[in-house]
């Protein structure tokens, strides 16, 4: 009885959180699109007709059908299967790449803010030089020094995404470093890693989860941009922004293979934004 009613009090802010989330319409909307391609993603093989690399005879492009719902590729694949298995393919690499930027931008705006000094001033400056490039601009420059690969892309789109989560992060700690609590935790001798890790981090969980909803759906744009411009390495790997790439020439004939990929792109992008608005309206009033 007394773990039960410690869980319920430990989980009942979060819980209300998300009672909240649901209540409000932008974290609602963002809550339906994410889950729609959570969905697609999980129950891929049980809702495909027929496997993403397949080719059946002829090998052409064909019209939507009962047993091709949105046609056939210029090679005779099932668009419809491709679009289903390529929310899995898109939502891992979007996935590696903000746990990426996520964790190393995080440690590094935790020992800016904390060390201060010298070491601060470099993770600025590097930050600072990092962030005049665009996003994409930088995936690409670093694609251009590692193979080509799923695995080279979660790398190349996860390090562009450190500087943004390690401005945030600093920012965050040097504001909650002033605070009481931590004067407080000073003044009986707590070391500082300690400080940061037990007692001002707890305090920014709600700005780590909307910087990471906030981050996928970046990473969704940007990892396609990169398959589109034909850095994403297997050619045969369902990818939404390979099927834009590779369909491109087919957008006065069939213009269906290229805006399926587009909308499916959008509204993943959508939804993850809306979420992140979601939630730092809602985490905000904690």
């Amino acid at each position: 009885m007394r773990h039960e009613t410690f869980l319920r009090r430990a989980f009942a802010p979060y819980n209300d959180s998300m009672t909240r989330l649901l209540k409000n319409p932008v974290g609602l909307l963002g809550c339906i699109l994410v889950s729609l391609v959570l969905a697609a993603a999980m129950l891929a093989p049980l809702l495909a007709k027929h496997k993403p690399t397949e080719q059946p005879y002829p090998r052409e492009v064909t019209r939507p059908s009962l047993q091709h719902w949105l046609g056939t590729d210029a090679v005779g694949r099932d668009v419809a299967t491709r679009l289903l298995y390529g929310a899995r393919t898109t939502l891992w690499i979007a996935s590696g790449a903000t746990l990426i930027a996520i964790v190393a931008g995080a440690v590094l705006g935790i020992t800016a803010a904390m060390a201060g000094g010298l070491l601060d001033a470099l993770i600025r400056r590097a930050t600072d030089f990092l962030l005049s490039f665009p996003a994409i601009l930088l995936g690409l420059f670093l694609l251009t020094f590692l193979p080509r690969s799923s695995q080279s892309l979660i790398i190349a789109v996860g390090i562009a995404g450190i500087p943004t989560v390690v401005r945030q992060m600093r920012a965050a700690f040097l504001s909650e470093r002033a605070r009481d609590y931590v004067l407080a935790a000073r003044s009986v001798g707590a070391n500082p890693m300690r400080i940061a890790f037990r007692e001002i981090l707890p305090n920014c969980a709600a700005l780590l989860l909307v910087l990471a909803a906030l981050q996928l759906g970046t990473a969704v744009l940007e990892s396609a941009g990169l398959a589109f411009l034909g850095l994403s390495g297997e050619p045969d790997v369902p990818e939404w922004g390979l099927m834009l790439q590779r369909e491109q020439s087919e957008i006065f004939t069939a213009p269906r293979l290229v805006i399926a990929p587009g909308i499916a792109i959008a509204l993943t992008v959508l939804g993850f934004n809306l979420l992140s608005d979601g939630l730092r309206d809602v985490l905000a009033r904690r």
